[in-house]
């Protein structure tokens, strides 16, 4: 009997145990439940907050684009066009949950590194989902942009002037060109001619980079011109009374290539271009003039007989060589013109006050319709300043010609700003072929960079140079067509003393342009250009 109980005993004892171990279980099992249903609160709303993050950012990244491009001009208009962009994303600094917080250089110098910078900061707070049961009923989240505002590439000149001043002997060996409406774009002028060969109606074969001369008809029908080509007059603070004048404005029908500036009239019944100077006030966005811009003044310029006609027999020939050195140039000016080449600046305008920034010029020659306006024009500008000197460059594009002895022209083809560290320089030169051909790309100290160019199709394949100096393509290879030359900038580049890029063209250049990658576009038989990208 005894013997037989004590089974029985142990077996009770052991489903006691049992018992006693299957409710420990019970409370670990919701012990771990527990834990587990809180981390998956917790990576729900860590995703929830994560994805938050990012749209805050956003918001944030939207508001400083939006603002920056009216620094450092406007700051008024910078802070308020951020807040309503980051409004339209979702955080309206008016609301309880959101504050929108700009600032650029002018409030606090140590939040951003130049006055082409716009800082926001977007702070929102973004209520929890589990996190609430332990108290976290809301995570406010902060994000930072800071944005800047590349302004356009100074092209051509950091001087008060673009071109030649014979008056004050400032010599670039360069004059401002643009040509006639149908003048051929063969003749050098890749963008202001409308045909790829020149003829006399509208009915010739267009070309396809032709900037039409376009007015919507408002405000005087000028004030929305489009077409032709843009430069910058940048008038520092603290200066006061800008002046511009014009050198040698119209197109003279008895010139030629090498008589003083070089109008080049057309064969056949060419009248030559109706050439309008329009200087318009400054705003954030200087590449587009239709979009607020006040049009300060305007000159119209039809077509002349020439200046240099001094026997008046109805032509420039050798019966105008008033010094009788053989040649037609500056000195006979000088003796037949009264007041000399001073005489030939016109005064566009003057007296302006319209603050600091950057003045838009266009230069656009006249649609003739179907009348025949051919011919080649080239001209100077000058500006002028009470208080610290302005600056007058390209914007975008500008195109040059070159006529001197020498056929050849060095000047400063792009001021590189710090930004475009780490990208490429590309600088396009359109039709440089004429007279000695060679392109030759310098640092402001002299060295040349290395570089490497290529050129359109039937032009020439191109190559990697050591250092950039181009030379010994034939006189045509780059008729009607453009090489492009391209320099890497180092990713540690910086330009604390004004860092320039000279080109130095052996040629006629005609043509140069901006466009993005920092790009730098274009020498041309008629035309230089560059540009950022």
């Amino acid at each position: 009997m005894c013997s037989g109980r004590g089974p029985d005993v142990r077996v009770r004892n052991l489903r006691t145990v049992r018992r006693e171990e299957s409710g420990a279980t019970l409370i670990f099992v919701a012990m771990v439940l527990i834990v587990l249903m809180g981390m998956a609160g917790f990576a729900v709303d860590f995703g929830w907050l994560f994805w938050n993050g990012i749209k805050i950012q956003h918001g944030a990244d939207a508001a400083a684009l939006s603002g920056v491009v009216y620094e450092p001009a406007d700051q008024t208009t910078a802070y308020s066009e951020a807040r309503d962009a980051a409004a339209e994303n979702g955080y309206n600094d008016l609301a309880a949950d959101s504050t929108v917080t700009p600032v650029d250089f002018t409030d606090d110098p140590t939040a951003v590194e130049n006055a082409n910078q716009l800082a926001v900061t977007v702070t929102h707070e973004v209520p929890t989902f589990f996190m609430k049961a332990f108290g976290f009923d809301s995570v406010t989240i902060s994000k930072r942009a800071v944005a800047e505002y590349a302004l356009p590439l100074a092209m051509g000149s950091d001087l008060p002037y673009f071109g030649q001043d014979p008056a004050l002997g400032r010599n670039p060996n360069f004059w401002a060109n643009i040509h006639g409406y149908y003048t051929g774009r063969r003749m050098g002028d890749r963008f202001a001619s409308q045909c790829i060969n020149g003829e006399s109606e509208s009915g010739c074969t267009k070309n396809n980079e032709r900037r039409e001369t376009l007015s919507a008809g408002t405000n005087n029908g000028f004030a929305d011109l489009t077409g032709g080509y843009l430069y910058g007059i940048e008038v520092p603070a603290g200066a006061t009374n800008l002046s511009v004048d014009i050198f040698d404005g119209p197109f003279y029908r008895g010139g030629n290539d090498f008589i003083l500036t070089g109008d080049q009239p057309q064969t056949g019944s060419s009248t030559g271009p109706t050439t309008i100077f329009m200087l318009y006030g400054p705003d954030s966005t200087p590449l587009d003039t239709t979009d607020g811009n006040t049009l300060l003044c305007k000159v119209t310029y039809a077509p002349q007989d020439p200046f240099a006609d001094y026997n008046t027999d109805g032509s420039v020939n050798s019966g105008d060589d008033q010094d009788g050195d053989g040649d037609l140039d500056w000195d006979d000016v000088e003796i037949g013109n009264p007041g000399g080449v001073a005489s030939l600046w016109d005064t566009l305008c003057s007296g302006i006050n319209a603050g600091p920034g950057i003045y838009p010029l266009r230069v656009v020659v006249a649609d003739p319709g179907g009348n025949d306006d051919r011919g080649l024009n080239r001209f100077s500008m000058r500006a002028s300043t009470t208080g610290p000197d302005p600056r007058f460059y390209g914007l975008g594009d500008m195109a040059v010609y070159v006529n001197f002895a020498s056929n050849q022209a060095t000047f400063n083809l792009a001021e590189v700003p710090e930004v475009h560290a780490g990208k490429d320089l590309v600088i396009e030169l359109w039709d440089p072929d004429s007279g000695n051909s060679g392109v030759r790309i310098e640092l402001p100290d002299g060295t040349l960079p290395d570089c490497s160019w290529s050129g359109t199709e039937g032009s020439g394949t191109g190559g990697a140079l050591i250092p950039c100096d181009i030379s010994g393509y034939g006189p045509n290879q780059f008729n009607n067509e453009h090489m492009q030359i391209r320099i890497a900038i180092p990713s540690t580049y910086s330009c604390t003393s004004g860092l320039h890029t000279l080109v130095v063209p052996t040629t006629r250049p005609h043509g140069l342009r901006e466009s993005k990658e920092t790009r730098f576009d274009s020498l041309s038989r008629s035309s230089p250009q560059a540009a950022a990208d």
